[in-house]
Order: structure tokens, then sequence, then C-alpha cells
């Protein structure tokens, strides 16, 4: 007979090689690549350092930007999911000091929504396949795509699996990004550098970006405002990585200046999930965040509803999941786990269009209707200081 110790051995190898790793876009180092979580000292961070941890695979992952692309897994150790995000560095071998740009955010359920473990399966069937879209604001190029994951139950750990990647204009190439590169949130980083999260929730991610997916059961998600780690960090700041994510391009992408391109063109949402202008986000939770302290509607606005077209300001409760608000063309909100959210500014330099809608139609202000703006708002801080 085995003794206790021996078998304990052997569950725990079985459960280290059924972890979960990222099968598509194709990782770098894949013949080198195991699955287990990153070092608890974060001597392995990022991208699971070790001996040809940058070898590009036989095929290279194009990305399209605007166009759905596949997140998918191999194991089957979910550890009751968690919250996962993708980001992307300038760095094609990136160090600790790499700046990384969060495009989506999935808080919970992520690599699969189960209370445990997936039947042991290599090839990740069962694991959810997610989709993800490089958003407009991001320059073609050669970029260095990262999976990061914090399961919800068992050991505090964060999995990380990078990858090679082109971007490539795809169908909006010759539209002008909105949206600077450094608006793009930090990647979320814990349980490797002494900031660890609570076990037994999904991670609510202090800035998840504007592309947000619950992919999870609601009472499994952390509590909104609450910490989404706790400790001193010793790198990554307050959970997030150091810096701001500008990919080591301070000025943006090109035509991302201040009144756009010229002719200040709108640009409608590639895709009915991702606008074709993200927002700024507070460091709160995200626009998609759902509030337990509704906003107050504008005085014109009643609250609650659905009204199509309506300008105004909603509150309270929707039933179009995924509908779009622009009120007055500088702010926005979204029906969101039948909610609205917050009104939040849109980004600067950029407006849309008023009223409610499946996408977020958005255009890049010209230069003289941003002066124009910029004299109204003078001139009313000028008349409230008189």
């Amino acid at each position: 007979m085995f003794s206790k110790t021996v078998v304990a051995a052997i569950l725990g190898a079985s459960a280290v090689n059924a972890h979960m790793l990222m099968s598509s876009p194709t990782p770098y180092g894949a013949d080198s690549l195991n699955n287990s979580p990153l070092e608890a000292d974060g001597s392995d961070f990022p991208c699971k350092q070790r001996a040809g941890v940058y070898d590009a695979p036989a095929e290279e992952n194009i990305l399209n930007i605007g166009e759905a692309n596949p997140l998918t897994f191999q194991g089957s150790a979910t550890h009751g999911g968690g919250s996962c995000q993708v980001s992307l560095t300038k760095d094609l071998e990136p160090t600790k000091d790499s700046k990384w740009m969060v495009i989506k955010s999935i808080e919970g359920g992520c690599p699969a929504n189960v209370e445990g473990n997936l039947p042991e399966n290599p090839d990740g069937s069962g694991a959810t396949e997610f989709k993800y879209t490089v958003p407009e604001g991001i320059e073609p190029g050669k970029y260095t795509l990262a999976w990061t994951w914090f399961n919800r139950i068992g050991n505090r750990e964060m999995y990380m699996n990078c990858a090679p990647v082109t971007v490539k204009g795809g169908s909006s190439a010759k539209r002008s990004p909105v949206k600077r590169e450094s608006s793009f949130p930090d990647m979320f980083v814990a349980n490797v550098n002494g900031c660890t999260t609570s076990e037994g929730k999904d991670v609510r991610f202090p800035n998840p970006g504007s592309e947000v997916e619950y992919a999870g059961d609601a009472g499994n998600l952390a509590a909104e405002g609450s910490e989404a780690c706790t400790g001193t960090p010793s790198f990554g700041g307050a959970g997030n990585t150091p810096g701001s994510s500008s990919g080591g391009s301070e000025g943006g992408s090109e035509g991302g200046s201040e009144g756009g391109s010229e002719g200040g063109d709108s640009s409608a949402a590639p895709a009915p999930s991702q606008p074709a202008a993200e927002p700024s986000q507070p460091a709160d939770g995200g626009v998609f965040a759902p509030t337990t302290q509704p906003a107050a509607p504008a005085p014109t606005q009643p609250a609650g509803g659905d009204n199509t077209g309506a300008s105004g300001a909603q509150s309270g409760a929707c039933t179009s999941e995924g509908q779009w608000n622009c009120i007055d063309g500088s702010n926005f909100q979204r029906c969101a786990n039948g909610q609205w959210t917050p009104s939040q500014p849109m980004a600067g330099g950029t407006q849309c269009t008023p009223g409610q809608a499946a996408e977020l139609s958005v255009a890049a202000l010209k230069p003289r209707m941003l002066s124009e703006m910029r004299h109204r708002k003078r001139a009313h801080g000028a008349h409230r200081h008189a």
C-alpha cells in the first residue's frame, strides 16, 4: 500500500500537470513552457522566465484590429475559475519594467465557470473559449500578448503565459485611433509581489479597462470597492504594473492627439462588444461594474427605462443588457448586469452621438469644436469664481 505521503505527492503532481496553459494564441517557448503558476517570489515574472522563454512558435499569431480572436486553454485544474486579463506590451522580451496595456478583463468564470476543477482532460475540453479584440488606439506592429489568471480557490497564485503577436490594421486601418495608448490601464499583478488576493472570491480588478466580461457567478465576485489584494507589493505598485501603460510610446498612437484626424470623421464600433474609442476609466472597478448606489438621474430624464434616443442620464434597473447611453455627447454609461452604471466622461478630444444604442458611436472632436469647448469651460470657470 502507498503511504499517505506518497499518495499526496502523486495527487499533487497530477494537479500541477493539469493546470491551465494558453493554447491560442500560440505561446512563446511552447517546448519549455509548463503549466505551473508563477513563483511566489516573482522571480520568473513576467512570462515564466526560463531557458527558451522567448522562442517563437512555428506559426505567427496575426491579430487584426477590430476583429474577435479566440482565447483558448489546455488542462483541467481550473481552481473554481477566477479572473483573467489580456494585455499587450511593445517589448518583445518583456521584463519587470515593461509597460502592459490591458485590452480585456474577464471578472469571474475564467478559464471556466466551475466550482472546482474540470474532469481531467489535457486538451482543455470544458474550459471556456473567450474572445478578445485588439481595439482602436493600438498601433499596428509586433507585440507580446499576456494572459494572466488569478484562481478563485486554492493557493494564492498568479498564472501568466505570453505569446508573440503581430497586430495589423484590419478593416479599419484607414481610421485614425481616437484613444491614446497611454489611456489603457495597467496589468493587475498580485500573489507574486507581496500583495495577496482573497481566497474564495473572483478578483474585481482595480482598473479593468472598458472591455470587461462577467463570466462567473455574481455571488463569487469580490464586493465593489473592496481591495483587490492586500499587503505591500515589492513591485507592480498596489497590484498594478509600474508607470503609465504607454507601452513605451509616451505620445500615444498616430492620430490619437487632440483634434483627431483631419476632418474628425466618426468611427463606429468595429464589433458589438468593442467600441471604436474606449472612454477613460476610473480606478474604482471600471465602467461595466454594477453599482449598488445608482447615479442620480438628470432633471429632464426619469430614472430607469430603456428609452432609445433618450440623451439624459439613466439610473436604476435596465433591461437591454449591453446598451450604451450617450449623454449630451460628452458623457456615457452602460446597461450592465441589469443596472445602469454611473455616467463617465468621454476621453479627451472625443464625443459620442447622444442617445441609446447597441454600439457607442464615437468621433474625434474637430479642432474648432475643441477650441469652443475649452472657451466655454474657461468662461464657466471665470463666472463661477467671479
